[in-house]
C-alpha cells in the first residue's frame, strides 16, 4: 500500500509538470498501475480470510475488492466521449471517443432548443433544459437533458458539457457492466460500516467499551471554567453560523461552493465535537474550541463572494458530499489536537485515556471519508458520466483515505499499536488532509480547487 500512496503522488505531481495526457495515458491508465491494484486486491482478501474469520472484516474488505473489479471491468468496456448537436442541422449520429476515434450512435440525436432557467432570487442561470429528439429509423423520442439530470437511451448516458449560440455539446458514456458492480461495491461498504459500529466484537466497540470503562476525572471538568481565552474564540461561531445561514438563504444551494464557505462549515463541525467532548477533556475542549475560532476567523478573512454558484454546482448532492468529507475533517483535525495534548502530558493515565480517543475517532473519520468519496463518485457519474476521472483532489482524498485506514491494521503494522506512534501518525495524517483540503487547491489545480 505504501508503494501504490507513493505512486499517487508521483501522478499528482508529474501531471501539473507535463498535463493530465501524461499522467493518463503514462500511469493511471497502464498496464503497471492496473497491475499494482490487482496485487493490492488480491493480497488484502488472501490475508484478511486466512487471519481472519470475522463476517464484518471479510465483508469490508470483499467490497473494496468488488470496486476495483468493477473499476477494472469499466475501464475495460465502457465508452466515453463527446458529440456536438449542432442547431438547425441534420440529426448526428456519430460522437468522438476519448481516443480521438469516431463511433457511430444506434440512433441519431437531433436538438430543437435550450431553455436557460434563471433564479428567482439573483437571476443568475440554475439551469440548461435541452430538448432532443431521438431516433433509431423506427420510430423517435423526445426526450430532456438539463445538468445533474442526465439523459439515457438505450444503454447511453448523455450529461451537458456545454452549451453556446444554440449549439450543445453533450458528454457520452456507456457503461454497461463495470458500472452496476461499482454500485455493488458501495452498498457492501455502508452494510460493512453499519455491521462495524453495531459488532460487539469489532475494534470499534471494543475500543469503545475502555473509554466508557474509565472514571470521570473532577479536576478534568474544574478546569473548564477556567477557560477563558478558548471561551471568548468559540463566540465567534454563533457568528459563523448565521453568516451560513443567510449565504443558504440568498442562494439556491448550501453554501459549500468555496473555501470560504466550507470553512465556516470546518468551524461550526469542530465546534460541535468539542463541546461533544468538554465534560470528559477539558483541555482538547479548550484547544479544539480555539481552533475552531481561528477556523472561523480565517474563513472571514478569506471570504470573497463571486458572480453566484455555477449552475452544475446547483444539486443537494454538493451538500451531502462536501458536508461529509467536512465532518471527516473536523473528526481528523481533533485526533489530531488530541494527539498534540497527549504528548505534552506527563500523566500515563491520561495519555492512555488520550490514546482511546484518538483511535474512536479515527473510526467515523475513516467511513466518513470514505462515505463522502462514494457520494462525490455518484454524483459525478450522474453530472459527468463518469465516477472518477483521477483528478488531484480525488487523488489526494484516496490517499488521505489509504492513511487514515492504517491505524486499523495493528497486526500487521505493530508499530500502531504504540501510543507515542499512534499520536505522530494521527498528526501525520492531519497534516496530509490540510494538503489536500488547501495544498492541491494552490500547487496541483484540477477541477475540484477552490479557494
Amino acid at each position: 500500500m505504501g508503494l501504490l500512496m507513493l505512486v499517487l503522488i508521483a501522478a499528482t505531481l508529474s501531471e501539473k509538470l507535463y498535463g493530465s495526457s501524461f499522467a493518463l495515458n503514462g500511469i493511471y491508465h497502464s498496464p503497471w498501475f492496473i497491475a499494482l491494484w490487482t496485487v493490492l486486491a488480491v493480497s488484502a482478501m488472501t490475508y484478511i480470510l486466512w487471519a481472519s474469520r470475522r463476517t464484518t472484516l471479510i465483508l469490508l474488505h470483499a467490497s473494496l475488492a468488488t470496486i476495483l473489479l468493477g473499476a477494472l471491468v469499466s475501464f475495460l468496456t465502457s465508452q466515453h466521449g463527446n458529440i456536438l448537436l449542432a442547431k438547425d442541422t441534420v440529426p448526428a449520429s456519430m460522437f468522438t471517443t476519448s481516443e480521438n476515434t469516431l463511433e457511430k450512435l444506434p440512433f441519431s440525436l437531433q436538438i430543437t432548443h435550450i431553455d436557460t432557467v434563471y433564479s428567482k432570487k439573483d437571476g443568475q442561470p440554475v439551469d440548461y433544459r435541452a430538448h432532443i429528439v431521438a431516433d433509431n429509423r423506427k420510430e423517435s423520442h423526445r426526450h430532456i437533458v438539463s445538468l445533474n439530470n442526465p439523459m439515457k437511451i438505450d444503454g447511453y448516458s448523455f450529461c451537458i458539457k456545454g452549451a453556446d449560440n444554440g449549439n450543445l455539446t453533450l458528454l457520452v458514456a456507456r457503461d454497461t457492466y463495470g458500472l452496476p458492480i461499482i454500485y455493488t461495491g458501495y452498498l457492501m461498504v455502508v452494510v460493512a460500516f453499519a455491521m462495524l459500529f453495531l459488532d460487539k466484537d469489532s475494534g470499534f466497540r471494543k475500543t469503545l467499551q475502555q473509554l466508557q470503562g474509565e472514571k470521570h476525572s473532577k479536576s478534568e471538568k474544574e478546569n473548564i471554567r477556567r477557560t477563558t481565552f478558548a471561551g471568548r474564540m468559540w463566540r465567534i461561531l454563533p457568528i459563523a453560523a448565521i453568516l451560513l445561514c443567510i449565504l443558504w438563504y440568498n442562494g439556491d444551494t448550501f453554501p459549500v461552493t468555496n473555501g470560504a464557505e466550507s470553512l465556516f462549515l470546518l468551524a461550526i463541525a469542530i465546534c460541535i465535537l468539542a463541546f461533544a467532548l468538554k465534560k470528559r477533556f477539558a483541555h482538547l475542549f479548550r484547544a479544539l474550541t480555539i481552533t475552531a475560532g481561528i477556523t472561523a476567523l480565517v474563513a472571514v478573512c478569506s471570504f470573497e463572494r463571486d458572480g453566484g454558484t455555477a449552475p452544475i454546482l446547483r444539486t443537494p448532492l454538493l451538500g451531502i458530499h462536501v458536508t461529509t468529507i467536512i465532518i471527516a475533517y473536523a473528526l481528523l483535525a481533533c485526533t489530531a489536537v488530541n494527539a498534540v495534548i497527549a504528548l505534552c502530558r506527563k500523566d500515563a493515565k491520561k495519555r492512555a485515556q488520550q490514546d482511546v480517543l484518538g483511535r474512536i475517532l479515527l473510526y467515523p473519520a475513516t467511513m466518513l471519508l470514505a462515505t463522502g468519496i462514494f457520494i462525490g463518485a455518484v454524483w459525478a457519474n450522474i453530472s459527468w458520466g463518469r465516477y472518477w476521472g483521477w483528478d488531484p483532489k480525488e487523488v489526494w482524498a484516496l490517499i488521505t483515505l489509504l492513511v487514515c485506514s492504517f491505524a486499523f491494521h495493528t497486526r500487521s503494522l505493530p508499530f500502531m499499536a504504540k501510543p507515542k506512534l499512534f499520536h505522530i501518525y494521527c498528526i501525520a495524517v492531519f497534516m496530509i488532509m490540510l494538503f489536500t483540503y488547501f495544498g492541491v487547491n494552490y500547487l496541483l489545480g484540477g477541477i475540484h480547487s477552490y479557494a
